[in-house]
């Protein structure tokens, strides 16, 4: 296993430490939690547009249009795999169904995520890390919020485990298995589309809740931090 394996491994046990324990994880309450949030869902979003989706348009040049329908075939599969859970599955209670697609869909999620990173460390270390910053932020504050901010389900201690191993096996994975550069443009894709539904559906705050100045400052802190790294190791 080379520096790059070993960093991401690092990496990814990271954010399964991070989301294991997230609701461990003590934030502010009232405005003041809703601030970190709308902070972080900033950062996170900025990442998505300014970094991750470019990555999506440089693959173009090997996948051509097809890059943007694996993009669009992730966030549409999560979504109607979602919608299956509710409509076609009446039978178990919500909170039954919503553990279930979480912890699959999660899993995968930090699966792919391990497996990706090793490549992008190899590629430009500071990638490597622009990429889990939103990861170990959405992985951390969903823990411990989400439940709040959505009225949604607290997931159990099995189902953190299981979603927590996603990205340290991940990592593993294509140490042994090393991905193609088409497949790893693939799967970039995929999770740019995950990644774009997850985000949105899952880490913005609703309706009157946020503080849209502290979501403003998380995307200008995170387009200030991409062009020092740039201008670091241009």
């Amino acid at each position: 296993m080379d520096q790059s394996n070993l960093l991401a491994l690092g990496l990814g046990l990271a954010v399964a430490v991070i989301h294991f324990l997230g609701e461990s994880i003590k934030i502010p309450s009232g405005a003041r939690r809703f601030r970190l949030i709308s902070f972080a869902a900033g950062i996170s979003i900025g990442y998505l547009f300014l970094d991750l989706l470019p990555q999506t348009y440089y693959a173009a040049d090997r996948l051509k249009e097809s890059v943007f329908l694996f993009l669009l075939l992730a966030f549409s599969i999560v979504h109607l795999v979602e919608k299956y859970f509710y409509q076609h599955d009446k039978k178990a209670p919500v909170q039954l169904k919503l553990k279930a697609f979480h912890t699959i869909t999660f899993f995968i999620y930090y699966f792919l995520i391990g497996a990706v990173l090793p490549d992008l460390i190899r590629s430009e270390i500071y990638q490597g890390f622009l990429f889990i910053i939103p990861v170990a932020l959405h992985a951390g504050l969903i823990g411990a919020s989400l439940s709040e901010v959505h009225g949604q389900f607290s997931p159990g201690r099995l189902e953190k485990a299981a979603i927590s191993l996603g990205a340290p096996l991940g990592v593993l994975f294509t140490s042994l298995i090393p991905f193609s550069p088409i497949v790893h443009h693939i799967v970039i894709s995929g999770i740019a589309g995950v990644m774009l539904y997850v985000f949105v559906r899952e880490f913005l705050p609703d309706k009157e809740q946020g503080q849209p100045l502290f979501f403003v400052l998380g995307l200008a802190s995170f387009y200030a931090l991409i062009q020092i790294l740039h201008w670091i190791f241009a």
